[in-house]
């Protein structure tokens, strides 16, 4: 063979071997990239996932006889999670799945509010320190505390107290009231000045929902449906009062009996739509929370929707630590080192909860169908606690805070959101509520809220616990003193407890009542056993205070056992009968002071009168206590 032949093979075949082992380089290090990636998209914690959920979910729905439960969770463009457990309808056996069965969303309509909000000032048709009364000119609400913003309604820090009687009263029959007719109608009132703390108001989203109508000049649930739920890809959205609602919105269940009995929905009055009456499918919510948790586009060429989500996250009030768990759409907090963004309902028998973890690009969606739910939704924070980021849960750097130091905060402390001018305030006893105890070490021990736990101090005001999950933090008044407290930047808030909200103060104006009763019946027998006379003012007073005594608990035994007050539309026969019961007993005490004057100079009523002027005062006492848990007033300010 020719030399240059040789020569021409060899430089061939040595460039052919070359090229191959490029390629074969190429193909490894191709192969280790698509590892790479397909690491990065299942990340270690996804394997273990499905059992720790169905664990959690099984044993939770034993333990509050839940029939089902749906789990949706998402990681990017990614469903990793879809699961139905149990029953969906008891009725027909039908198991309950994240895709079929339309969840209502209870509050968790909210952040779907707030989006509809956050879009129109976005496109500058409102500002959200705009005045309510811009935009809402026929709303009849006293606001004597000081205006409420658009802001304050979103941050519920426009001062509103909470309703339950009579606040789900459908007034459709009435032709001649105006949509904002009835919202005044049904609106609790404002109680504290704007901005003052955090208090949770459903009424402020029904609110909102007004000022979206009027803004945008559609119903409510048309703009939600076309500018907010279609660009998050849910093309079918339910409301809890349209009427074929209850054909298609899942049925809740309660155990009784031994069985599981399913119900549907109450109808749900369009008002309160904003603030909780929207449903939709576990599917539905998958979808929903990959949009929230998209970065998007430059905000150039972000769509209308996107730039609105971008606002959900921001803070409704910066830099003020009392505020810090309010966004403009969320509920927010620090959970194994990790900012998450979440919003819970619970309402028509359902338990709801989306958790948003943007670090981490994980949302968790769980829905119950049962009343008592509150276990399964504890799901989101044990999921990143225990699966996704264990071990993670950072802790602040703990001061010095002596015995002194830690008796200003002891005490009790009642939540923010009750009622003070309607008769619902004989329901403040019930309300949530903790107390505070120094135990040293710069350590105080918070009980009543369904457990003890120790807080330890952090800063200023300021306590955590010591696995570094809650804080407990206080706030004062102008003069200094300690008037409230928060947990978690206040996402729960309290004031101080006073003595006309502890039932002390209730109390005392029965047994003050019944105690003038006894000293009445006996200067009654004093008067028979002297001048032989069965009946006397004293005798006749003492028997109707303890007739109005025992016929007020009756009437409130009834009234506080009853289940259907929320959609009164008018005060029924026994809060009039309160009513007239505490008018009779002002009566009396004018009558049997116009009495004891007249008879100053009779000495054989002597006993008779000392026991009348014993009395008097306590009967006194007893109405003045009435008065301030608004019991004379309970037909008159419905």
């Amino acid at each position: 063979m020719p030399k240059f032949s040789i020569v021409a093979i060899r430089f061939h075949g040595e460039r052919a071997l070359c090229f191959m082992v490029l390629v074969l380089w190429m193909g490894i290090a191709a192969a280790s990239t698509a590892l790479a990636a397909g690491a990065r998209t299942t990340p270690s914690w996804q394997s273990s996932l499905e059992g720790f959920v169905d664990g959690l979910i099984t044993t939770g729905m034993d333990q509050n006889a839940v029939a089902g439960a749906v789990v949706v969770i998402v990681s990017g463009d990614d469903v990793v999670l879809s699961k139905g457990y149990r029953l969906g309808d008891a009725r027909t056996g039908r198991l309950m799945t994240p895709e079929d069965d339309v969840v209502p969303l209870a509050s968790v309509t909210k952040v779907f509010t707030a989006l509809a909000i956050l879009r129109l000032a976005r496109e500058g048709r409102l500002a959200l320190n705009d005045a309510v009364s811009e935009h809402l000119p026929g709303l009849k609400l006293d606001q004597r505390f000081g205006d409420m913003r658009i802001i304050h309604l979103l941050s519920h820090t426009a001062g509103l107290e909470d309703r339950y009687w009579g606040y789900l009263a459908d007034h459709g029959d009435r032709l001649d009231m105006t949509g904002l007719d009835r919202i005044s109608a049904i609106l609790p009132g404002q109680v504290r000045p704007p901005e003052d703390v955090i208090s949770y108001s459903n009424a402020s989203f029904v609110l909102l929902g007004a000022i979206v109508a009027r803004v945008s000049g559609q119903p409510f649930e048309a703009y939600l449906r076309d500018a907010v739920l279609i660009p998050l890809d849910v093309d079918t959205p339910h409301f809890m009062h349209e009427r074929h609602a209850a054909g298609t919105i899942s049925p809740f269940h309660v155990w009784t009996a031994g069985r599981y009995e399913a119900a549907d929905p109450e109808p749900f009055p369009a008002i309160h739509t904003p603030s909780g009456g929207l449903a939709l499918t576990a599917t539905d919510m998958g979808r929903v929370m990959q949009a929230l948790l998209r970065k998007g586009a430059k905000e150039a060429d972000a769509s209308p929707i996107t730039r609105a989500i971008a606002d959900l996250r921001r803070a409704a009030w910066p830099d003020r630590q009392a505020f810090a768990a309010r966004t403009l759409g969320y509920w927010t907090e620090a959970w194994s080192g990790k900012q998450v963004f979440h919003h819970g309902g619970t309402h028509f028998g359902f338990h709801t909860n989306m958790t948003l973890v943007p670090a981490l690009d994980i949302g968790i969606f769980v829905a119950a169908n049962g009343p008592s739910g509150s276990s399964l939704m504890a799901l989101p924070r044990r999921v990143l606690r225990e699966v996704v980021a264990p071990g993670e849960q950072p802790v602040a750097k703990r001061v010095n805070c002596d015995q002194a130091c830690l008796h200003a905060y002891q005490g009790r402390y009642i939540t923010t959101r009750r009622n003070e001018t309607g008769l619902d305030r004989i329901l403040v006893p019930h309300q949530t509520a903790f107390t505070v105890t120094a135990i040293g070490d710069s350590t105080l021990l918070v009980t009543g809220l369904g457990h003890a736990r120790r807080f330890e101090a952090i800063g200023d005001d300021g306590f955590e616990t010591p696995e570094g999950d809650t804080r407990l933090g206080f706030r004062r008044n102008e003069n200094g003193l300690i008037a409230g407290a928060h947990l978690n930047g206040g996402i729960h808030s309290f004031d101080a407890l006073d003595f006309w909200h502890s039932s002390v103060s209730l109390d005392s104006a029965m047994w003050t009542a019944l105690t003038g009763s006894l000293l009445c019946l006996a200067g009654g027998a004093l008067g028979w056993r002297s001048r032989q006379r069965y009946f006397s003012v004293p005798f006749c007073l003492g028997v109707l205070w303890i007739s109005i005594v025992f016929g007020s608990v009756e009437i409130l035994k009834q009234i506080t056992q009853g289940n259907d007050l929320a959609q009164l539309t008018s005060p029924r026969a026994g809060m009039w009968t309160m009513t007239v019961l505490h008018g009779t007993g002002a009566a009396s005490l004018l009558f049997a002071a116009a009495w004891f004057l007249a008879t100053r100079k009779e000495r054989s009523l002597r006993a008779e009168r000392l026991a009348l002027i014993s009395a008097l005062p306590l009967f006194a006492w007893s109405l003045f206590a009435a008065w301030k848990w608004n019991l004379p007033m309970a037909a008159l300010v419905w």
